[in-house]
């Protein structure tokens, strides 16, 4: 008999676990300080990388008989 009234309660845990995962899973989505540190470094180095070549390009094109100041 304990067998029988024991069924369900598996099933009910199963349902009542599935939102827990689902926001487990959604939390590990997040970023963490770590990774948005990382992201900001990476687009920074990125920034200077283009602003170096633009300032290398705008050294190429200028005229070389003008005298730095």
């Amino acid at each position: 008999m304990t067998h029988t009234a024991n069924h369900s309660v598996p099933e009910q845990g199963k349902f009542r676990r599935t939102p827990a995962a689902v926001g487990a899973w959604l939390d590990a989505l997040e970023h963490t300080s770590y990774d948005y540190t990382q992201d900001r470094i990476d687009q920074l180095e990125r920034k200077v990388a283009g602003l170096t070549e633009e300032l290398q390009e705008i050294r190429a094109s200028s005229p070389r008989d003008s005298a730095p100041r």
